[in-house]
């Protein structure tokens, strides 16, 4: 048996490894549209999971079941319609960045 001091050691190299690896990837690696809306639409899911079984529990102990939906529907009402409001003034255009001003920032 390994003291547990090395194994955390080797555990948070496999977990740098794994960062390093995948940053290569996205790099190198030319990665449908598709694939990254899936890898962010499960990076959302498991950020909201993470939100309702830890904060909510939490105000549900301290406000109670109404103030606690309200404010959990809350912010999910005002974060949808700023992304709504960001998208119609041209926010999902931010990428598309002008051949010139491309290349003139060191982008390609």
């Amino acid at each position: 048996m390994f003291p547990l001091w090395l194994q955390a050691g080797f555990w948070g190299l496999v977990g740098g490894c794994a960062l390093i690896i995948g940053a290569m990837l996205g790099y190198f690696v030319k990665i449908p549209q598709w694939a990254i809306a899936a890898v962010m639409a499960f990076g959302a899911g498991v950020l909201i999971s993470a939100l309702a079984f830890e904060l909510i529990d939490k105000a549900y102990k301290t406000g109670g079941f109404d103030s606690s939906v309200s404010g959990f529907l809350g912010g999910a009402v005002v974060y949808t319609a700023a992304n709504w409001y960001l998208a119609h003034q041209g926010a999902k255009h931010r990428f598309n960045i002008p051949e010139g001003l491309s290349s003139a920032a060191g982008m390609k």
